[in-house]
């Protein structure tokens, strides 16, 4: 595996990634293993009847994710916002990729690269600390990329994909998957995204246009457009039982975070709250 040359984590270029750097360090680790045993994003369940445990559900999304990348071992895939590394592992362990995952925590990649190192796949995965509209890669490096709950996070999603697009060879698709909003909220309900959205460190939930208009800019065509939100919805309620024995104290840096954990079915119940999971290829 490549490490970075420093050892104390250069920031990100971007200001906007700084101030997510502290607010997903201070997640990383109780989320990492008490919820979705690394896994740090909704599950997908085929039906109602679906009886799979969130964890299994969480490797579902990933497994889909991979079944449009097309793996194989002369593949080199790109994965942006990497979280501690389980679906990439998951992924390149499955097809023989070499995989590239980049995150802004710092905590993140740590967790990340001691897994690769665990699984043996140090050699074929590895691990940096970069910022999505900055990435560290020289032009048409990768056949594939995907995105995993991390457009929420990015407050430019232009200039992010532009970037991502950049490191792609003509041809290679880009898999993306995330909460989307589908239509406008007022009210109670805009209180609820705002609050959640600020629990988890996001600027604003991406919206069906604004993926599209950016994804046009980025110079890349949309393949595939789903909304999802129906077969991941369980995932929130999943995500409350899981931490409804955390009781940080009021002065705790983690009481905003584990506290909207508790409203996450109120949020997931929302009928604007949809969930994307798109296709688009590199021009």
């Amino acid at each position: 595996m490549t490490n970075d040359p420093t050892a104390h984590h250069p920031r990100p270029s971007s200001t906007d990634a700084d101030r997510l750097h502290n607010e997903q360090d201070a997640q990383t680790e109780t989320a990492d293993g008490a919820a979705v045993d690394g896994n740090i994003h909704v599950g997908y369940w085929d039906s109602t009847t679906d009886n799979r445990s969130l964890n299994q559900a969480t490797d579902r999304l990933t497994d889909l994710v991979a079944a449009q990348l097309a793996g194989a071992p002369d593949r080199r895939l790109l994965d942006v916002g990497c979280g501690t590394g389980r679906p990439a592992l998951r992924i390149a362990r499955a097809t023989g990729v070499r995989v590239s995952g980049v995150s802004v925590s710092a905590e993140d990649i740590d967790l990340a690269r001691t897994r690769a190192d665990a699984a043996g796949l140090a050699d074929r995965v590895e691990f940096r600390y970069a910022d999505a509209c900055a990435l560290p890669f020289e032009d048409a490096s990768f056949d594939g990329a995907w995105a995993i709950e991390s457009m929420m996070h990015i407050p430019d999603r232009t200039a992010a994909l532009t970037e991502i697009a950049r490191t792609l060879r003509p041809g290679s698709p880009l898999v993306v998957s995330d909460v989307l909003l589908r239509s406008p909220v007022t009210g109670e309900a805009a209180e609820t995204v705002r609050r959640t959205g600020q629990a988890f460190g996001s600027p604003g939930f991406p919206e069906p246009a604004e993926l599209r208009t950016a994804l046009a800019r980025a110079d890349m065509e949309v393949v595939e457009f789903n909304d999802i939100g129906e077969h991941v919805r369980r995932t929130y309620q999943a995500f409350a039982d899981a931490f409804a024995d955390v009781a940080p104290s009021a002065d705790d840096p983690h009481y905003e975070f584990f506290s909207s954990t508790r409203s996450l079915p109120r949020f997931g119940a929302l009928p604007q709250i949809g969930y994307v999971f798109l296709v688009a290829r590199r021009l």
